[in-house]
């Protein structure tokens, strides 16, 4: 199904935050009125615009509270936690498996404590392709010639950076998956085009596994560090494409093209298909992880630091954004919501929080 461009006073008011992405991590404050608790909030892009949302209305009825919220790749924002020694009270992003691949065998320095030893899922997503009414073939492009149309040689795709983003490597599985599912074994290399030193795709009994180097020099696509990165580019005319989840296109007013759910990692009906193809990083940074990603349906999830400064500020704005309030405003912002959310560790969980999600 086809989704045209939209020009919402919500999108032009969003244009501001576009520019901003181009500049960096978008960050909703710098500085904190003194006597009030400084909460951080470190998340994936793809929330920045319903967390946001959240800020405001959580320091309504916290005044005594200042959160900030900053966005970055889903793998850069635990890397911000714990290889940059970034503190953060909350930690949310795009991919479930992050964080206890990353948190749950890293000890805090000086501590025998790991980072993190429990999280809560509580959205989910679809990956699509966002464009513009200026994107070229835009009035024609649909479910059945996406994959046509992007191999064009006039055509410019941006493409998350899989190496920071989760959108990044969620981008290769679609299109791999997408050559089972159109009966076409040209689609990855066609859309994607050939990188130096190469992306590879080699076959490991019923696992197609996509390798990805540690430096991507892209000949085709674009590349970018996060998927809100590119909106600018797509705005401005510098790409006509590119790949990105649902929520974030149409809360920049931006059209959508949805696939089937056969690919787009949006179903538990299709968990099984989706299976069928891993994502390996060579990414010497991860020094203590083995980065490989196998396809699932998208779940996001959070978690408090076990360094956070402030716990209990943290565990009441997890409450909020978990409770009906914070569920209104994902929906407002297009962002679907799982319900009841889900714990892999209950017993390590804020007892606030177990309080909560016992009642969902």
């Amino acid at each position: 199904m086809l989704r045209k461009p939209v020009c919402s006073a919500k999108a032009k008011a969003v244009g501001l935050l576009i520019l901003l992405l181009l500049i960096g991590p978008i960050v909703s404050a710098t500085s904190c009125t003194p006597g009030r608790t400084q909460l951080k909030i470190i998340c994936a892009g793809s929330l920045i615009v319903p967390f946001q949302e959240m800020e405001k209305e959580f320091e309504a009825v916290h005044p005594d509270i200042d959160v900030v919220v900053e966005g970055h790749g889903s793998i850069q924002v635990i890397r911000y936690v714990t290889e940059l020694a970034t503190e953060a009270d909350v930690v949310a992003v795009a991919d479930y498996s992050l964080i206890p691949m990353m948190m749950y065998d890293n000890q805090v320095p000086g501590t025998s404590q790991s980072y993190a030893d429990w999280y809560v899922k509580f959205a989910t997503n679809r990956l699509g392709l966002a464009y513009t009414n200026k994107s070229k073939y835009a009035y024609r492009i649909n479910a059945t010639n996406w994959y046509d149309i992007l191999s064009g040689t006039d055509i410019k795709v941006g493409v998350p950076n899989p190496l920071i983003d989760s959108c990044g490597y969620r981008a290769l599985m679609m299109c791999q998956l997408a050559e089972a599912y159109y009966g076409d074994e040209a689609i990855f290399e066609s859309v994607m085009g050939s990188f130096s030193p190469p992306v590879t795709v080699s076959d490991n009994i019923d696992t197609h596994v996509i390798s990805v180097p540690e430096v991507l020099k892209p000949t085709k696509v674009t590349i970018r560090g996060s998927s809100v990165v590119l909106l600018g580019l797509l705005e401005s005319g510098d790409l006509d494409y590119s790949f990105e989840y649902e929520s974030v296109a149409r809360q920049h007013g931006l059209g959508f093209v949805e696939l089937p759910p056969e690919i787009d990692l949006s179903s538990q009906n299709f968990a099984d298909v989706y299976s069928h193809v891993m994502v390996r990083l060579d990414f010497q940074r991860f020094a203590s992880v083995i980065p490989e990603f196998r396809g699932e349906p998208i779940v996001y999830a959070l978690t408090i630091p076990s360094n956070s400064s402030h716990p209990e500020a943290a565990a009441e704005f997890v409450e909020f954004l978990l409770g009906t309030e914070g569920q209104r405003v994902m929906s407002e912002d297009y962002q679907p919501t799982l319900v009841p959310a889900e714990v892999d560790n209950p017993a390590n969980l804020p007892s606030r929080l177990r309080t909560l999600l016992a009642e969902q």
